[in-house]
């Protein structure tokens, strides 16, 4: 299995590990995809000890769930 199947495995929920596999691959291979000052980010406007793990990937989470920009 390559890198990329995996991930595409991974992101469309073939693997079956309680969502263990897809929170590491959002944390540790999904960039942050706004810039800063982006209202849409979940710490827009928050101290860097808002930005962890957690606080992350449901922010990552929301992203990969919305539309694209056009």
């Amino acid at each position: 299995m390559t890198n990329r199947e995996y991930m595409v495995a991974v992101l469309t929920d073939q693997v079956d590990d309680g969502g263990a596999s897809y929170e590491a691959v959002l944390h540790y291979d999904i960039k942050c995809p706004y810039f800063e000052g982006d209202q849409r980010a979940h710490c827009d406007g928050k101290d860097d000890s808002f930005i962890n793990r957690d606080n992350c990937y449901y922010c990552k989470h929301e992203w990969m769930e919305s539309e694209m920009d056009e």
